[in-house]
This record gives structure tokens, sequence and C-alpha cells, in this order.
């Protein structure tokens, strides 16, 4: 804080002149990738998220629904793969390493994920999310529309989906804020929240109406000054070293 020449509180000087705009980008982890939504991926996601068949449970806390049909799905994915903001991902597993000089990863590299961007299968999605409230003037942006499949939630690759898309905003595009809001109801995002590193700025009181119902929104934020200690944290936890043969992790992520 400083006293500016009228004897009042401003806040400290900053040099920043913005951030990038997010792009449809491929990130690579250990066990997961996040790759840009496309048409490749549309009959994974209306298999195991968003068709009338599917586990509506997951959908509780989101303003996303199953759809009735194939038509009306079709047209929502469409409008979501045309959106820069929210720019959506969907969470893929990694699949094995390939051997070298094989097929398509000749040399044992991965030369981009344009291949990787569908499936193998439709058990190989695992969820989305979406970067959104994009402010890249003011270097703000909110983790988004974050729906996990059963088999996601709680898991390793849950963790790593997050750290590769804050690592993502805070070093490759440049923000000095990272957003996470959640319904005050959904313990499960809260709980999320605060064991990624965010921490808790409060409660918005009859904030939206979604599904009929109302919510109060928690908010919870990162800053880029904090991020280097949350990153060495994940990194610690998401080592190969702390997990088992059956993948069990060895310490907690607030042990580490």
């Amino acid at each position: 804080m400083r006293i500016n020449e009228f004897g009042q509180p401003i806040g400290d000087a900053v040099s920043f002149a913005g951030a990038m705009m997010p792009e449809s980008v491929e990130l690579i982890g250990r066990t997961v990738l996040a790759v840009p939504l496309s048409a490749d991926q549309s009959d994974a996601f209306y298999e195991r998220i968003f068709g009338p068949d599917c586990d509506e449970s997951i959908m509780t806390y989101s303003r996303q629904d199953l759809y009735p049909d194939r038509a009306a799905f079709d047209a929502g994915i469409e409008s979501m793969m045309a959106s820069r903001d929210p720019l959506f991902f969907a969470i893929l597993r990694k699949p094995p390493a390939p051997d070298p000089g094989a097929g398509r990863f000749a040399g044992g590299e991965y030369p981009g994920l344009r291949s990787l961007t569908k499936p193998d299968d439709s058990s190989d999605l695992l969820g989305m999310y979406a970067l959104m409230r994009i402010r890249a003037d003011m270097g703000s942006v909110e983790m988004g529309h974050v729906i996990y499949t059963k088999e996601l939630q709680r898991s390793r690759q849950a963790t790593e989906a997050q750290y590769l898309m804050a690592q993502h905003v805070f070093e490759d595009l440049g923000y000095r804020r990272y957003e996470w809001k959640c319904d005050s109801l959904n313990e499960p995002s809260r709980a999320a929240a605060l064991r990624l590193g965010f921490k808790p700025e409060g409660r918005f009181r009859n904030d939206m109406v979604y599904k009929g119902r109302t919510r109060d929104t928690d908010w919870f934020s990162m800053t880029d000054s904090e991020w280097p200690a949350v990153k060495e944290r994940l990194e610690n936890w998401l080592d190969d070293a702390n997990f088992d043969q059956h993948g069990k992790q060895k310490r907690r992520l607030q042990d580490c």
C-alpha cells in the first residue's frame, strides 16, 4: 500500500501489460491429456457424460445437464467447440508410452496431440473443464464448467489435470489471478479448491438461479505469487515415487 499526494491509500505500483488470451492448446501430463474439444470426441462425450442414459449425479452442481437426444447434444457440443469464453477442454486418459519408432509416435516422442484428441474408446474420456471469465487485460481468469466422470473424481488424474491448467495459466499465459467458484453446497468442489491451494474469499449470497433453484456462490483464488509454492507441493505429490505399484498414494497432498 502507498499514500498518494492527497493522503489517500492506494495500491502498490505494478508493471503489467496484460496476459495472453487462452487458445486451444494441448497439455501433456504423466497420466492425462487436456485437449481442445473436437468433433472426434463427440461419441465419447455422448456415451460417457451428456447422453440421456448417463450418470446425472455428476451434473448436480453444473449449469450443464444431460441432453434428451443426440440432435440436441450435437447442437450443444458444436456451441461449446465454437466458444472462446468459456474455452473448453476435454480431459483424456494418456495412452501408454509407445515403443520407439512405432507408428504415429515415431521415436517415442509426442510431436503434437492432434492425433490424440480422439479417445481410443469412450472410456478414455475422463471429464472436461474450461477457462472462463477471461480478463486478459487485468490478468484474471476462472476455472469453470468442471465435470468429472466418477472414475476421475478424487483421483491422481484429476489433480494432474488441474495442475496442468494452473501451470499453463500462470507460466505460459502470464495471469496474475486464477479463480475457482462453486455452489456453496458443493462440498467436494470446495474441498478440491482448498486442497489444490486456492484460498477462500467469501460467499456471494443469492448469486444466481440455475436448474430452478437458488445458489450462493463461494469464491476462491490463487495468485501468481502463490503459484511457485503451490506448484512445488503439487509436483511432489504427483511424482511417480509417491504412488505404489497399485497407484495408491503414499503421502496425501496436504502432507507434501
